[in-house]
């Protein structure tokens, strides 16, 4: 949108009930703007309205409800479909066609854009409490202020700061994976059912039933996370599609952000267990469950000679002994910690690349330049 006035649709397109849009109106753009359009039917001029004061009014023909959300921002509520919301995105365009703008409205637009999409793609409520925060003003207000300071060293710490949350900011809108590996028949696929409270992998007692990689979502300590149960790795595979499911497996190894391996406690820590932990990245957090812990006893089935930190948790499917520790774990693992609300975070990809150009540079000059100072 030009002239310092970005207008954002927080419904989804279609037919509904309700429209809602958002209007955020730059400090390059006078808030009067929605007043040359709305008329509140008990006078009182949305620009001058207090913060969350709801107002009941006309736009042309249309009934409309007016809330003012932020200092600048404002949000539309409309009749659903697509010709209500279009006619007032419309008038905006209008009204501000003829005011002097910002030279950075299209990088505003660009973002506001961005950090909308990403706040459609969460999952949980908690991530979209972040994503919400860094829509409705951290992420742009941190940028603003950003471009304009002089000290490099000042700018500096503050991009590194912003940057060192990058893997949680990528996770607030695409879950963590957890690969679930093993050997054939150990119990992966019970154990993921286990987890997520309903039968998403076919389970059978003979070695191999899982040929592909077979996902279930889920929700732990308001977090998303992807478990990926996988086939189970062996050397003597007996067909070709087993072949290319234990290929699977292993290249599952290498793009989660955390591995559990699953060993039969009835036939205790073997050879090819150990293989299998070798195979894990060192880097990668990584839990070994010691499953159908209800069949033996947990001293017999202990594993042995591992080179590297592991977290040992004895479970059943069966009996559901473990299952809570497991959880934790995850969650505890992968999101040791979290910001603050009013942190600036890099949930956009190119916000993340201006700054590494910055930090590369030494310079704030590439994030001037995008915005266009």
């Amino acid at each position: 949108m030009t002239s310092g006035v970005v207008v954002s649709r927080l419904t989804a397109p279609g037919r509904g009930a309700v429209a809602v849009l958002q209007v955020e109106i730059y400090d390059t753009a006078d808030p009067a703007i929605i007043d040359r359009c709305f008329v509140a039917r008990n006078g009182i001029r949305a620009g001058d309205a207090e913060v969350n004061r709801i107002l009941y009014g006309d736009w042309g023909p249309e009934d409309v409800v007016v809330v003012r959300t932020g200092r600048r921002i404002w949000e539309i509520n409309c009749h659903g479909g697509e010709v209500a919301a279009s006619r007032i995105t419309a008038d905006l365009v209008d009204v501000s066609a003829g005011i002097d703008g910002s030279t950075n409205s299209d990088f505003a637009t660009r973002l506001q854009t961005d950090l909308l999409e990403r706040l459609l793609c969460c999952r949980t409520q908690q991530t979209a409490r972040f994503l919400l925060a860094q829509q409705q003003g951290v992420l742009p207000n941190f940028l603003s202020q950003l471009s304009v300071l002089e000290s490099w060293r000042t700018a500096e710490a503050l991009i590194q700061q912003c940057l060192s949350w990058h893997r949680f900011a990528n996770h607030l809108y695409s879950p963590w994976q957890v690969a679930i590996v093993g050997q054939p028949n150990a119990g992966k696929s019970s154990l993921l059912n286990a987890i997520v409270g309903y039968d998403r992998s076919i389970v059978f007692d003979q070695p191999g039933t899982t040929r592909d990689l077979v996902e279930a979502d889920i929700v732990l300590s308001g977090w998303p996370f992807r478990l990926i149960d996988t086939a189970g790795i062996r050397e003597q595979v007996t067909n070709e599609i087993e072949t290319v499911g234990v290929e699977s497996a292993r290249q599952s190894l290498q793009t989660s952000d955390a591995c559990v391996l699953v060993v039969d406690s009835v036939m205790g820590w073997t050879a090819a267990d150990a293989e299998l932990l070798h195979r894990i990245p060192r880097e990668y957090p990584c839990a070994v469950l010691m499953n159908k812990a209800d069949l033996v006893d947990r001293n017999a089935s202990a594993m042995r000679n591992s080179e590297r930190e592991i977290r040992v948790i004895h479970t059943s499917a069966t009996n559901g002994s473990g299952i809570t520790e497991l959880a934790e774990w995850v969650a505890a693992t992968l999101v040791p910690e979290q910001p603050s609300l009013d942190q600036p975070l890099p949930v956009v990809a190119h916000v993340a690349e201006l700054l590494q150009a910055c930090s590369q540079q030494g310079s704030i000059v590439p994030l001037r330049v995008a915005i266009g100072l």
